[in-house]
């Protein structure tokens, strides 16, 4: 039973953050209700989808900390894109896919090196796919938070996006621009984590029959 209560706390801890988060920048922010209702909807049904995954797949040590590796990641992008003020463009772009490139090859890693230990890829494919779980849920924690302490700095970084002027209240649009972000990545990230963790198994699954053959 503890055993139990840590891996679901696991998950609990930071979705209970996040719907604190979110909640409170609606309750501070209604007109983003109103703005972006599915959205909303799509974000905090992920929560809820993301803490059942969670509790069915009953994630070991090495997936946790697969998960906390890819919020690690998530974290050092968001931080490098919003907080590090490049000269151009392109600049920001390269970076930002160097990130990302780092974070879909985590998961090819974490799902060869599950499959290389077991001789399972569906071992592979869950480790990946947990990670992706909490790393995801970190990573809109941050985002949030961010938007909380650093305002100004999110709002001199979003002046002149699309949508910006809709709002009177520039704080609002940034917390409306989180939620659009966020829509996304719930729905991409475990998507993603299954292709770069079916690659990921693949490979392994080849090692281990090259050293079966030797």
């Amino acid at each position: 039973m503890e055993n139990k209560r840590v891996y679901i706390s696991n998950i609990l801890v930071p979705a209970i953050l996040l719907i604190g988060l979110t909640i409170t920048s609606l309750l501070d922010y209604p007109v983003i209700l109103d703005k972006s209702k599915w959205t909303i909807f799509i974000v905090f049904a992920a929560i809820l989808g993301y803490i059942v995954f969670w509790i069915f797949l009953k994630p070991d040590r090495y997936s946790k900390n697969g998960g906390l590796l890819i919020g690690l990641l998530f974290i050092v992008n968001i931080s490098i894109e919003e907080f590090i003020n490049w000269q151009t463009k392109n600049s920001t772009l390269v970076s930002t896919l160097i990130m990302m490139f780092l974070i879909f090859i985590t998961f090819s890693f974490i799902s060869g090196i599950k499959t290389l230990k077991t001789g399972n890829i569906i071992n592979g494919l869950k480790s990946s796919l947990i990670s992706a779980l909490l790393g995801t849920i970190i990573a809109l924690c941050f985002g949030f938070l961010i938007n909380c302490v650093f305002a100004e700095r999110m709002i001199f970084i979003l002046k002149g996006y699309p949508g910006y002027n809709e709002f009177v209240n520039p704080k609002a649009f940034i917390f409306y621009n989180a939620f659009d972000n966020a829509s996304s990545h719930v729905i991409i990230a475990p998507i993603i984590s299954i292709i770069m963790g079916l690659l990921g198994g693949l490979i392994a699954l080849f090692i281990l029959k090259l050293r079966k053959g030797r």
